[in-house]
């Protein structure tokens, strides 16, 4: 009889405890977002080194400001899609072995993230930005902890879905 891996590992071998990087990258999210309102004027740079501010602005969108002009149901869309996803997130994670951290570190980096701008959306309606990268004229949207945990988590599995699992060699 060929062995068939089973649809949930056990517990203690799931995907689930890289869930334990969540709280120290939420509370860092919200610590960084509570001293960023706390010190700095909104919408006022403050240079730290070229080509880097801290910028306070608040953000009823998505990213990059998506919808943030919309007339404010984009709060509970966004928060609504963020507990989805972290919930799908959560279930893949659990039919994960821990040991394919190609997986489980993406996926615990975003919903790290998601929850991190969740809390934001469900305590002010918006999200706390304060980095703010430029080049000359050019300036990236304001972003913030959260953000880069989704956005470094969405990275990697795209990244990672180039590699083979086995033997780390790019797909050809």
């Amino acid at each position: 009889m060929s062995e068939q891996r089973a649809a949930f590992p056990r517990l203690s071998e799931s995907g689930l405890s890289w869930l334990a990087l969540f709280p120290p990258l939420i509370v860092l999210d919200q610590w960084t977002k509570s001293l960023a309102t706390a010190h700095l004027s909104y919408n006022l740079p403050v240079p730290v080194v070229p080509g880097l501010n801290w910028t306070l602005v608040h953000n009823k969108g998505a990213a990059f400001s998506f919808l943030s002009d919309a007339s404010g149901w984009q709060s509970w869309f966004f928060s609504s899609l963020a507990v989805v996803v972290s919930a799908l997130l959560i279930y893949w994670l659990r039919r994960e072995l821990k040991s394919d951290w190609r997986q489980c570190l993406p996926f615990a980096l975003i919903i790290s993230g998601a929850i991190g701008n969740l809390i934001d959306r469900l305590r002010f309606g918006y999200v706390v930005d304060f980095v703010q990268l430029y080049a000359g004229q050019w300036s990236w949207p304001v972003f913030n902890v959260a953000d880069s945990c989704i956005s470094v988590g969405a990275v990697m599995l795209v990244w990672f879905s180039f590699k083979s699992r086995k033997d780390g060699q790019l797909r050809g």
